[in-house]
C-alpha cells in the first residue's frame, strides 16, 4: 500500500500525483478538514478515505463524514489497533465503523425517517433520476454510477443534484434514507 503525507489541498494533489494511494487517512480536525475530505473523495473513486480525530459528542461531524462517503470513521477514544483495522478494511473495499459510531448514524437515519413531508413534494423524478436514486441506495459513488450507466460523470452529478432538489434533501444519504422509509411505509400499508 502506497503511503504519503499531506496536510493541505496542495500537498494532497502533490501526493496523489507522485503515488496514488489506496487509502487516504484524514485528520478531520486539521485546518480545512471538511474541504480536504471533499477533495480526497473527489480525487479518485478507487481511493478510500478513513477519517480520524472524531469525537462522539460531535455527532454532526460524524454524520457529515458518513454522508460524504468515507470508508471508515475513527473516534479519538478508540484504539490504534482499531484504526489499523479500519485502514486495512478500507484498502480491501470494506466500510467500517465502531458500534458507537453506528449508533450515532442509526439515530440520524431514524430522525430523518420520522420527519413529516411538510413541503408537499409534488415534483416527479424522471426515470433516469429514479434509476440513479436506486444506485445511490446501493451505496455507489457518482463515478461508479457513471460507469454502470455509461454516462459522463458531470451528467450523473447533474441528475443527483436535480433529484436531491426534488426530494428536498441536502445529501445522498438523506435521499436514500427517505426513499427507504417511504418504500417501507408504503409496503406496510398494502
Amino acid at each position: 500500500m502506497a503511503t504519503s503525507s499531506a496536510w493541505d489541498a496542495a500537498s494532497v494533489f502533490t501526493a496523489m500525483d507522485q503515488s496514488p494511494p489506496t487509502v487516504i487517512l484524514l485528520n478531520i480536525s486539521a485546518q480545512d478538514g471538511p474541504t480536504l475530505l471533499q477533495l480526497s473523495l473527489d480525487v479518485d473513486a478507487a481511493v478510500k478515505v478513513v477519517v480520524f480525530g472524531l469525537s462522539a459528542d460531535r455527532e454532526s461531524e460524524i454524520v457529515m463524514c458518513a454522508e460524504a462517503g468515507v470508508a471508515g470513521l475513527h473516534l479519538r477514544s478508540e484504539s490504534f489497533a482499531h484504526l489499523l483495522a479500519l485502514i486495512a478494511n478500507a484498502g480491501n473495499g470494506r466500510a467500517q465503523c465502531s458500534p458507537e459510531v453506528s449508533a450515532i448514524l442509526l439515530r440520524r437515519v431514524y430522525s430523518l425517517a420520522q420527519q413529516p413531508d411538510t413541503e408537499g413534494r409534488s415534483e416527479v423524478l424522471t426515470a433516469r433520476e429514479m434509476e440513479i436514486l436506486e444506485l445511490i441506495e446501493l451505496g455507489l459513488t457518482n463515478q461508479q454510477i457513471a460507469t454502470r450507466l455509461s454516462l459522463a460523470l458531470h451528467t450523473v452529478k447533474n441528475h443527483v443534484h436535480n433529484l436531491l432538489t426534488k426530494l428536498g434533501v441536502s445529501s445522498r444519504a438523506e435521499a436514500a434514507s427517505m426513499t427507504r422509509a417511504l418504500r417501507f411505509g408504503n409496503s406496510a400499508e398494502e
